[in-house]
């Protein structure tokens, strides 16, 4: 009996270990099948705006990047730091990026947009029932091709920074439309020290609804700037998003160890967090190592979508992007946690939870 044990101790790791390393290998191969996802798509694209003030019933602008050629597109919204109030053109480059592999994205924003993330998502709501009555003809009045046409009905939403805290709000009412979910540098709160008790996440507790999710970190999120506090504290950031996901929710976390929050932005506003030393940021960086990180966040969002809606192979290769560090445009680390073991079917559950706003 006690060598049968002995046996089973030691075989069972041994079968991970090689089941790990098959995966790893079937993953790269089929990686090497598919373009990837840090060069440009095949879709030319196109950006459109829509001004708030001189469109009627849209409460906050927008700024969109979509393919502009004929098909049905997956639409990705897009909640921007400080929780909605940066233009959306700060993020051009990986906006653009991602609408070339087949997606189009939609950024709501507004310089006056409230201070406190929970009185956003009302708002965030109206324009999304604005757009269900009336974005596509908007578009095609702008010169967008008659025959493209916006999925709304599965939708992905994602957030950076403060822009996070308003799409966990919104789920934890319900999911709507919402399949999935990016959480790019995510910071609770209202204030960079917590001061404000407002919280969008309890730590030590899980989020009520259960949905894929990528997490895109950067290694000096928690790093002061000139005033020496850090645009993305720890205690308000990252892992308190990551750890508050549903434990049976497939999801990934990778972390671009050597840049900072702000260095996804184009490069004019990029330089002018610099040059202010607002957040922390790579100083050793060349322009082209920052057009590289900004490639490499556009990508790891690509790939998760690609996992999420394409085929099976299609699925395989781009889960090798998301969780092989040496596939990586930049230097990264990544965990996951993909519980069903199997390629992540889009999907959002939601159950009624107490409000939580207060941390502990």
């Amino acid at each position: 009996m006690q060598q049968l044990l002995l046996f089973r101790c030691v075989r069972e790791p041994a079968v991970s270990i090689v089941a790990t390393v098959l995966a790893a290998v079937v993953g790269l191969a089929f990686a090497q099948q598919f373009p990837s996802p840090y060069q440009r798509g095949p879709y030319n694209t196109t950006y459109v705006h829509f001004a708030s003030l001189l469109t009627v019933g849209l409460e906050e602008n927008l700024d969109i990047w979509l393919p502009n050629e004929p098909g049905t597109y997956q639409v990705f919204y897009f909640l921007d730091g400080f929780g909605g109030v940066i233009p959306g053109v700060a993020y051009n480059q990986v906006m653009d990026h991602i609408a070339s592999h087949g997606v189009a994205v939609v950024v709501p924003w507004e310089l006056a947009s409230p201070l406190n993330p929970e009185d956003k998502v009302p708002i965030f709501v109206s324009v999304m029932d604005w757009a269900e009555g009336h974005l596509e003809s908007k578009l095609h009045h702008k010169g967008v091709n008659e025959d493209v046409h916006l999925d709304l009905d599965n939708l992905a939403v994602g957030g950076h920074s403060a822009g996070a805290h308003v799409l966990v709000e919104y789920l934890k009412a319900g999911c709507g439309k919402f399949k999935a979910q990016v959480l790019m540098s995510p910071v609770d709160g209202v204030d960079a020290v917590g001061l404000i008790p407002i919280f969008c996440i309890t730590p030590g507790q899980t989020l009520n609804y259960a949905i894929p999710t990528l997490h895109l970190a950067a290694g000096l999120d928690n790093v002061g700037g000139f005033t020496d506090y850090s645009c993305a504290p720890d205690f308000l950031s990252n892992k308190r998003f990551y750890d508050a996901q549903d434990p049976e929710s497939p999801r990934w976390s990778i972390n671009a160890t050597a840049f900072g929050h702000g260095d996804l932005l184009d490069p004019y506003f990029q330089g002018s967090l610099e040059m202010l030393e607002f957040c922390a940021y790579n100083h050793d960086a060349t322009e082209e190592d920052f057009e590289a990180y900004r490639r490499f966040v556009a990508g790891q969002i690509v790939s998760f979508f690609k996992a999420l809606y394409g085929g099976s192979d299609e699925c395989v290769a781009h889960l090798a992007y998301l969780e092989d560090p040496a596939l990586m445009l930049v230097e990264a680390t990544e965990v996951h946690a993909n519980p069903a073991a199997a390629c992540p079917a889009p999907s959002c559950t939601w159950w009624p939870a107490p409000e939580t706003t207060i941390a502990p």
